[in-house]
């Protein structure tokens, strides 16, 4: 399907991704696409590139439909690699670079890989599997063939795309099924809710095998004809070092990687130019978003809710909603939204449920999972697992069903008691969870990190602040101040990690 341009100037507003790139290596040759440290591919090389490597995926006998895993660092070579797979017809896969070996083994055999893609950085990832194995940052690879391309078959919006991991590091596989029409359909909802045009740039400071690398930013900067620019990996000082040389108006990040740049010694420097902040993951402070408003006057903040099975975006918080910023706002373009009890109910307004959702970026199926597939599809409703409730039209997340927390058959949602730490000024993050008892089944616990500079509370200026603002049952029964919290690959803290950590910890509780 040719790309098209939408009403909204410079979105398109139908095809694929590989159409996108296609379209504007035409219509805007020059323009950049792509920057990673020394490296600019322009649309017209960034499609010239993406169509070779193509071509030489097809030379080497990779068919429409299989499965092709990629793992590396944030680089050209990544992007090329992963937009050839799309635009072949073949199924990307995008490992997660924290996986251990046997896991990494492991996903390849469940996807049954036709070919696995590896950078020289995890190349000791690939050692003993059995899969045919390309290290495509080494000379030779298939993205240096020199080949004439051959003319692209127009892949279909129905077919499938990509599988996206969602257990993180631990726990059981569950690989999320995407279209082309729910990749491309959940970048271009971010294209219209940001109000982005092709004078747009992004810096991507996840890893890119996250969602909010492909989705919310690689696929979002190609479909408006925007610049991608990219970190290798997450530091701080290079994260501000990037956002102050490039011109870069749109950033999306956890909290805690926004923060972390916000308090950089010249984040004037490196967030004079953005226009842009969406953050998503967990909440932000208000302390955190007074600030990005005072000093940064001119960024427009958005908060989104989202889900890998769900090609990212759900909902947003607009800047026109900011008077509620615990809100993860309205539903996304094209998404319906309900809350509804464990019957499937609405439940009523207030009240918390359970959210389920339907729109054009749902997953199709977990991958060979049909019994989970069908528990979790029901008449064209994914049930998220997460709770929530709404008030005057807002969505407010009140944390994921497996995370409640039964004391004694009372219930506590962790996020809940998590925003009441927060609100005591020394603490930056918190981290509800429960350790098992043989009485109560339950016990609730905490861990915060502190502010910089920040006075420690004692253990009884943590109950006393709680203890007015929560049932007795929900207050934690011990808060452990650590320097750091555990986190995923996407900068957001890893409540299992937390758990463990805790559990191994040694000494006396507070």
């Amino acid at each position: 399907m040719a790309a098209v341009l939408d009403a909204q100037p410079s979105v398109i507003a139908e095809g694929t991704i590989p159409d996108a790139l296609r379209y504007w290596a035409a219509r805007t040759p020059d323009s950049r696409a792509l920057t990673e440290s020394d490296t600019t591919l322009s649309y017209r090389e960034l499609a010239d590139a993406v169509d070779r490597a193509r071509t030489a995926l097809s030379a080497r006998g990779i068919s429409r439909g299989d499965r092709v895993v990629l793992i590396g660092e944030n680089t050209w070579r990544w992007v090329v690699a992963y937009l050839a797979v799309l635009a072949h017809g073949a199924i990307i896969v995008p490992a997660n670079t924290r996986l251990s070996q046997q896991q990494f083994a492991d996903q390849i055999d469940f996807v049954d890989a036709a070919l696995v893609l590896v950078d020289e950085r995890y190349a000791a990832l690939a050692e003993g599997v059995t899969r045919r194995v390309e290290h495509f940052d080494r000379a030779g690879s298939f993205l240096d063939d020199d080949v004439e391309p051959t003319e692209p078959t127009p892949v279909g919006l129905a077919e499938s795309a990509l599988i996206s991991f969602t257990s993180g590091t631990t726990g059981t596989p569950k690989g999320a099924l995407l279209s082309h029409e729910a990749l491309s359909e959940g970048s271009r909802v971010f294209a219209r809710v940001l109000g982005t045009s092709s004078a747009d740039s992004t810096l991507v400071l996840v890893p890119l095998f996250h969602n909010t690398g492909f989705v919310d930013q690689l696929g979002h900067m190609i479909l408006v004809g925007g610049e991608t620019v990219l970190l290798r990996s997450f530091r701080t000082q290079d994260a501000v070092d990037e956002l102050a040389l490039r011109q870069v108006t749109y950033v999306t990040a956890v909290p805690s990687i926004i923060r972390l740049v916000m308090t950089h010694e010249h984040a004037d420097r490196a967030l004079g130019r953005v226009r842009t902040v969406l953050y998503g993951g967990s909440p932000m402070p208000e302390a955190w978003s007074d600030e990005l408003a005072e000093r940064w006057p001119a960024v427009r903040l958005f908060h989104g809710y989202g889900l890998t099975e769900f090609t990212s975006a759900v909902s947003f918080l607009t800047p026109d909603r900011a008077g509620n910023r615990e809100s993860v706002g309205a539903a996304a373009p094209g998404v319906e939204i309900r809350v509804v009890d464990p019957d499937g109910n609405d439940v009523e307004p207030g009240a918390t449920g359970e959210i389920i959702a339907r729109g054009p970026t749902r997953m199709s199926e977990y991958w060979g999972s049909p019994d989970l597939t069908a528990r979790k599809i029901v008449d064209g409703w994914l049930w998220t697992g997460d709770l929530a409730h709404v008030t005057d039209g807002l969505l407010f997340l009140d944390g994921r069903v497996d995370d409640v927390i039964n004391r004694g058959g009372e219930k506590v949602l962790p996020a809940y008691v998590e925003s009441k730490l927060s609100e005591l000024p020394a603490v930056a993050e918190a981290c509800v969870f429960a350790l098992d008892d043989p009485i109560l089944q339950s016990r609730v616990h905490a861990v915060v990190r502190l502010r910089e500079g920040a006075d420690e509370p004692s253990a009884d200026d943590f109950r006393n602040y709680l203890a007015s603002r929560l049932p007795d049952y929900a207050v934690p029964e011990t808060v452990r101040i650590w320097g750091d919290l555990p986190r995923g690959a996407s900068g957001k803290v890893d409540r299992r990690a937390v758990v463990e950590k805790r559990k191994n910890e040694r000494g006396r509780d507070e």
